[in-house]
């Protein structure tokens, strides 16, 4: 799969198969991802990678955010037990607001190029940003301190059980300005 296609094709995927990922290959791609565009070489990022029971005490705190019915309770536990991985996803703090967003860039560039380094392997990827992932309870749930780091979600990677269809896009001239 060449580039373009890649690019046209990769999906954020909210149902995934119980089928697990090898964890060599989603090492690798954490790897890659660190060759993101990196403002001033800072390396801000702090994945966690969340084992079992960290996943299901972040399950029962996003069943527990969803309310009492338990149909949707038991569904945002799902959403957070049932992928193959969760890295969670942080940034180093920086008392300077433009160090900040610039990290937050990074951050996002390397996220962007593991889940096409991933979706290049079949495997697809979601970056929830949901209440959970960056809940105050999230950071002792995960062990981070909110005073060193910034939760910026998790990365959800599995075999997708369902492949959403993909949405039209508007054309380039609509965003596109041009000067003289």
């Amino acid at each position: 799969m060449d580039i373009r296609e890649m690019i046209l094709t990769r999906r954020t995927v909210n149902n995934y198969t119980p089928e697990k990922v090898p964890d060599s290959v989603v090492e690798e791609a954490l790897a890659l991802s660190l060759w993101a565009p990196n403002h001033k070489l800072t390396y801000p990022w702090v994945y966690t990678w969340l084992g079992a029971e960290t996943r299901a005490r972040l399950g029962d705190l996003n069943a527990e955010l969803k309310g009492a019915n338990p149909i949707k309770a038991k569904a945002a536990r799902d959403n957070v037990v049932t992928p193959s991985h969760l890295i969670s996803l942080a940034i180093k703090r920086s008392e300077k607001v433009e160090r900040q967003h610039e990290d937050y860039a990074t951050l996002s560039c390397s996220v962007q190029i593991a889940t096409m380094f991933l979706w290049q392997h079949g495997i697809a990827t979601k970056w929830s940003t949901g209440g959970w992932s960056m809940h105050p309870r999230a950071y002792e749930i995960i062990g981070l301190s909110p005073e060193e780091v910034k939760l910026e979600g998790c990365l959800m990677i599995g075999r997708p059980q369902i492949m959403p269809p993909t949405p039209e896009r508007p054309p380039l001239a609509q965003f596109l300005r041009r000067t003289t």
